[in-house]
């Protein structure tokens, strides 16, 4: 019966409702939220009384400078966000109803090599789609993924990506690493080398916390080296195979774009073989969404841009 009663509640939600959740958490107060939405007061005191009783207790406590959010709207908000998200995205949709718009998240790196070739593609067959493009690391593009602020992205992800079960993912291209210096460097007339050899090495790194220089500093570890210290560190990673062709350096790649630049006459691979692999290349988008017919256009489209990689 109180299950009922619950449900009977939340069916009787507006959507201004949920817009007052999140104003809550990001304002702090009755005041600034009913000043963001227009109403007084008093209704945001009554609106605020409707989610709690829809939700079945209290979801802020009263302090002196407003309300604070209890651990039950995190929980909310996990599930509301993409619902607000995708609400926002419809509406825009709505102002040109003859053109789809897809947003899509991406690394420097994707943005400039993949996406291109992709979306060439999906223009050439679909001329009305429209595309949002957001730039940034992939940690934070999952975040807003989750959040239905983005509609897909591309990266890899870690094994210990937070609510990776809510994700689904189609691998792109493959996450085989090498050992990469400048044609002109030294090393590169080596047919054999290991991991001493490179240990006096100047080398070029992504962040501390990446991916590959993670199991790079973990491959050193394990044959009782000390981890490189880079001299030069760049975020993103792929960028230290435009520095090694130019500089003195070492740096670690994906071995499909380590075999671009080496085509290219700028790098050369190193005749070391390592024994892990980093996450593959994949297309990444909410379970809820899979089935969506404009993703699934555009998952196929990447794959092919992908294949252009390899």
């Amino acid at each position: 019966m109180a299950v009922s009663r619950m449900r009977q509640s939340v069916e009787r939600l507006r959507i201004k409702h949920l817009r007052l959740l999140e104003l809550l958490v990001e304002v702090g107060t009755v005041r600034k939220a009913a000043e963001h939405l227009n109403v007084s007061q008093s209704a945001v005191s009554q609106m605020l009384k409707e989610l709690e009783d829809a939700f079945g207790g209290p979801l802020f406590t009263r302090t002196r400078s407003g309300v604070e959010a209890n651990g039950r709207v995190a929980t909310l908000m996990r599930r509301l966000r993409p619902v607000l998200g995708e609400l926002g995205a419809a509406q825009d949709e709505m102002l040109a109803p003859a053109q789809a718009v897809l947003r899509i998240g991406a690394n420097l790196q994707f943005l400039t090599r993949l996406l291109p070739h992709a979306l060439e593609r999906l223009r050439s067959t679909y001329p009305d789609l429209r595309f949002v493009l957001s730039e940034g690391p992939t940690n934070a593009l999952v975040d807003a993924l989750l959040a239905g602020d983005i509609d897909c992205t591309i990266g890899r992800l870690s094994a210990n990506t937070p609510r990776a079960a809510e994700l689904r993912l189609w691998p792109l291209y493959g996450g085989e690493l090498c050992l990469v210096v400048g044609s002109s460097h030294p090393l590169a007339r080596r047919k054999r080398l290991t991991l001493q050899d490179l240990a006096g090495e100047a080398w070029a790194l992504g962040g501390r916390t990446g991916q590959a220089r993670t199991i790079l500093d973990q491959l050193f570890v394990r044959a009782d080296l000390p981890p490189p210290r880079p001299v030069l560190e760049c975020r993103p990673q792929f960028a230290n195979l435009a520095f090694v062709a130019k500089m003195q350096l070492v740096t670690i790649a994906t071995r499909d774009e380590a075999l671009v630049a080496q085509q290219a006459g700028t790098v050369h691979i190193l005749p070391i073989e390592l024994p892990v692999e980093s996450a593959p290349v994949a297309f990444i988008c909410r379970k809820a969404s899979a089935g969506d017919v404009w993703l699934a256009r555009t998952r196929d489209a990447l794959s092919l841009a992908g294949g252009r990689i390899k």
